[in-house]
């Protein structure tokens, strides 16, 4: 049997919606907030990656590589495992989830804000600082709007891998669209479909980031 001859059916999708539009909104939700704090975690130790003090950039590149270098469907788990029984800790799941993506794809906004702070000519920070501006100023007021132009393109590569990467919450029972798309194959029996339907879900948002950020790349970068 060959995938034309299969018997496909979506008549279940009108009924099913509400359940997977709300599963879709958290997914977006875990999307934004973990880019959120892990660009933030990225401003703060990108810059640092960058010291010439080895004392300096230790602590940062023991980070980086640490949650660059194990799976993260591991590092979901831990954190679901070691907030309650090692720190008492008693959280929601889709926080727990937040937290892992976001230390995740934190490490490697960080590299991203490296590379794009260090491809910045260095005359640039020494106007600055000859205009009397202290470090903090010249990085978020001279530096950062240059560097930041220079990331687009690895900014939206890194949107598009979170985007996919929420469904690795399912695992620790966030009800984000994978997790959904399983109880509802499993109880109609058409998992075929069901996984065919949310992997077009997946694809309307990556799509819709990758054109975004070919265009800003384009007018930034690019016409620059």
């Amino acid at each position: 049997m060959t995938i034309f001859a299969y018997n496909w059916d979506f008549s279940w999708i009108p009924e099913n919606w509400p359940a997977f539009r709300s599963a879709w909104w958290v997914t977006t939700q875990l999307m934004l907030l973990s880019a959120l704090f892990s660009f933030l975690i990225g401003m703060i130790v990108g810059p640092l990656l960058n010291s010439p003090r080895w004392i300096v950039r230790v602590l940062p590149r023991s980070y980086v590589e640490l949650f660059r270098l194990t799976p993260i469907i591991l590092q979901i788990s831990f954190f679901f495992l070691v907030l309650p029984l090692v720190f008492d800790i008693r959280t929601t799941n889709f926080r727990t989830g937040v937290l892992a993506l976001s230390l995740n794809y934190g490490a490697f906004a960080a590299v991203i804000f490296q590379a794009g702070i260090s491809g910045v000519d260095k005359g640039q920070r020494e106007a600055a600082q000859a205009m009397g501006m202290r470090r903090l100023p010249t990085l978020i007021r001279v530096i950062y709007p240059q560097a930041i132009t220079r990331m687009l393109p690895p900014i939206g590569s890194m949107l598009i891998y979170l985007n996919k990467d929420t469904s690795l919450v399912a695992i620790i029972g966030v009800t984000e669209l994978y997790n959904v798309s399983q109880s509802v194959g499993a109880r109609l029996f058409k998992n075929l479909e069901v996984l065919t339907f949310i992997a077009l879900l997946y694809l309307v948002v990556n799509l819709a980031l990758a054109i975004l950020s070919q265009r800003l790349h384009k007018k930034y970068v690019v016409n620059a």
